[in-house]
């Protein structure tokens, strides 16, 4: 009898943690009077696993400045210039942001998932800070030599190695809050996309009458080891992805050529504008993309839940219910007959 009640009393306990975890998802998805979630899902660990690498290659960039040597060659006064320009400090201001900048600008080009505002804005932080950390013990020298410069305490050189251990400790906990800030979920009476950012947040419900087909995407990786992105398409094209900044982007933000300025000003505004098209310049893409704002991003199971929208998509389409009614008027001529 002992057995009996605990069993009861662990299934009541079960029972009552379900409907909390329910409460609390209804709660999480705004869901409807009478509406439930079938499945939930997030984004895997390896879901922007491009973010990761670019995280490592920005902590090796670091790493490799710090230790950057040219082997000596007395007959070559080209390699000899180029070792003294480099390893000096402030060679390394001005070479380092050129390299980070370059990654910055393929990155850009690459359309993949670090080729957003956020990593690029990042990336072109972390370029210019030796140049500015540069820039700013120059004006400590040359202008406050009694020492009354506001900004003395900051170092005299550019700690290459340590900021590079912290830029990538940054943007891989970066990349963990990013993949935490989507979840999705499969209803009875549709499905959510709900992302919440920083102090950004979105959601977008679709009905299972505006879908009109589902699929599925996924790369070597997520072959093998087991994640990948369903892509519910509308007859209003959210699906595809249209990818476009490009040199016109650039330009809104560059400074313009007035008519007053001297020959000097127009070659410095032009190369400034010059510069941002290249950093900002990306390729056009209009394709089947997966956007993790508007499909289940690389989650796990994915067939799983492509086929519970299927099913879903199936029972509330035109047709079966159409076929029902035809099933229930067969019936009904049936048993008409037969009386």
């Amino acid at each position: 009898m002992s057995d009996d009640v605990l069993e009861a009393a662990q299934d009541e306990n079960e029972a009552a943690q379900d409907e909390e975890k329910q409460k609390k998802e209804a709660e999480k998805f705004s869901l409807i009077t009478g509406e439930e979630i079938i499945t939930s899902s997030n984004p895997s660990f390896f879901a922007f696993f491009s973010m990761h690498v670019l995280a490592v290659i920005v902590g090796f960039v670091h790493y490799t400045f710090d230790f950057l040597s040219l082997a000596d060659d007395p007959n070559s006064t080209i390699l000899a210039w180029l070792k003294d320009l480099i390893i000096t400090d402030a060679g390394k201001a001005i070479a380092f942001p050129i390299m980070m900048l370059l990654i910055a600008w393929f990155n850009r080009w690459m359309n993949i998932n670090t080729s957003g505002r956020w990593y690029t804005t990042s990336l072109i932080m972390i370029a210019v800070l030796p140049f500015c950390l540069g820039l700013n013990n120059l004006i400590d020298q040359w202008f406050f030599d009694d020492g009354s410069y506001p900004l003395s305490f900051l170092p005299d050189n550019y700690p290459y190695k340590l900021m590079g251990l912290v830029w990538t400790v940054v943007l891989i906990m970066f990349t963990l809050h990013y993949t935490r800030s989507f979840n999705y979920a499969v209803t009875t009476d549709g499905i959510i996309f709900k992302r919440q950012f920083l102090m950004t947040r979105s959601q977008r419900r679709m009905l299972y009458d505006n879908i009109t087909e589902v699929n599925l995407k996924q790369g070597p990786l997520g072959t093998m080891l087991g994640f990948g992105s369903v892509l519910p398409m509308t007859a209003s094209g959210l699906g595809l992805g249209d990818e476009s900044v490009g040199m016109s982007a650039a330009a809104g933000i560059a400074p313009t050529v007035d008519s007053n300025d001297d020959a000097a000003t127009v070659a410095t505004k032009s190369f400034f504008r010059l510069l941002l098209g290249i950093i900002t310049a990306q390729r056009t893409v209009r394709s089947l993309r997966p956007d993790p704002s508007h499909c289940f991003f690389n989650i796990r199971n994915p067939e799983e839940v492509k086929r519970l929208i299927n099913e879903r998509h199936k029972a509330k389409s035109q047709s079966s219910q159409l076929g029902e009614l035809k099933e229930l008027l067969s019936q009904n001529l049936e048993k008409d007959s037969d009386a």
